[in-house]
């Protein structure tokens, strides 16, 4: 199941942003972000509990897809492809004209989502990421005229 983050998910979320990233957001960090006006995020979830989450921040006619994190165990499922659409639907809904992301240049997996979904690669961001340092491929959805 897809459905909005709430207070209660931010202690699941935290950890599994612990278990992923090398460099991860504070259950600070995804608190604040869920208190912001400008921001809207999702979680997936099972029996299991959070398995995955995704979260846009929004400026203007602009969105930022900040996180999106699926368990390792629970990918290949569709689940990343079911909360980026939801994300999406989300940013258009609030008035989203483009959203951008930046991905690892080695995560091919999350770049082959991002294609399949209309984001076209726009530039790169020279060692953006940390623990190990890594270039960023930056991609844009464009909304307007689809």
């Amino acid at each position: 199941m897809i459905r909005q983050m709430q207070g209660q998910d931010v202690d699941a979320v935290a950890m599994l942003e612990q278990e992923i990233f090398s460099n991860p957001w504070s259950k600070k960090s995804f608190q604040d972000a869920l208190q912001s006006e400008y921001t809207v995020y999702f979680v997936a979830e099972e029996e299991m509990g959070i398995i995955g989450y995704c979260g846009v921040w929004l400026s203007a006619e602009t969105g930022d897809l900040c996180n999106m994190a699926v368990l390792p165990s629970c990918r290949r499922q569709g689940i990343g492809r079911r909360l980026l659409e939801k994300a999406i639907h989300s940013a258009i809904g609030r008035g989203a004209e483009e959203i951008f992301l930046e991905v690892r240049e080695s995560n091919q997996a999350a770049f082959a989502l991002y294609e399949k979904f209309g984001f076209q690669k726009t530039g790169i961001r020279k060692g953006y990421y940390r623990a190990p340092t890594e270039d960023a491929i930056v991609m844009r959805y464009g909304i307007a005229g689809r």
